[in-house]
Order: C-alpha cells, then structure tokens, then sequence
C-alpha cells in the first residue's frame, strides 16, 4: 500500500478552477443613459418595497379576520391558504401590470396617443 509521500503531492483529481474574475456590470450602462438606469433600479426597488408592505398588510387583515388579534410572530409564520396565494399572486400580477405596464407600450402607441390630442401638431 502506497502512502501520500511515494503516491506525490499531485495524486488527486484534477481540478479546473480559477480565481474569480469580477465583471464590470456595476459600471454598464442598459439604457443608453447612466441616469435612466439608476432611476430604474430605484423605481423597481422602490416597487418591491411597496408590494412587500401591501401583501404584509394583507396578511396582517386576514389574520385579524380570522383570529380578532394578532401579532408579530403570527405575522412572520403565516402561511397563506392556496387560495389566498392565488389571490396573492393575481393582486401582486396586477400591481406590476399597472406599475410597471407603461414600459411595455412601444413607440407606435404613443404616436397614436398623440394623434388623438387636439393640441398636438400632424
């Protein structure tokens, strides 16, 4: 039986591993503009923020609901019915949509919108 010594200091499997390369997406630019982007990320955080808020206050109603008190800890453990996640999900979908939904349109629309101004010059 070979010991660790006769056997060599590379006897293990080989590895392909290297150090980590950081990129530099801190610096990119997405929307041709650093400004726009950091208004986005702070308009997205700052919706995250708010729906989170919105569905512990949710949470916080059906509780007192169904129990006439509460507290904290009941808060932090609740676990939503598969009902109430679906009714969950479907006032979270429509928050993003009415949020968020204005990103979606695409040029074309706002032409149109503006064609239906009075004020706007054709």
């Amino acid at each position: 039986m070979a010991d660790a010594k006769s056997a060599g200091a590379n006897s293990g499997p080989k590895t392909y591993t290297t150090d980590f390369i950081k990129a530099d997406t801190d610096r990119a630019v997405f929307l041709g503009n650093a400004l726009l982007d950091d208004m986005m990320t702070a308009l997205i955080a700052l919706g995250s923020e708010t729906w989170a808020v919105r569905r512990r206050a949710k949470i916080t109603e059906m509780l007192f609901e169904k129990n006439g008190k509460i507290s904290r800890e009941m808060v932090e453990q609740y676990m939503p019915t598969p009902e109430e996640e679906r009714q969950l999900t479907t006032e979270r979908d429509d928050f993003i949509r009415n949020i968020y939904g204005h990103f979606a349109r695409n040029g074309e629309d706002v032409v149109a919108l503006n064609s239906l101004d009075p004020k706007s010059k054709k």
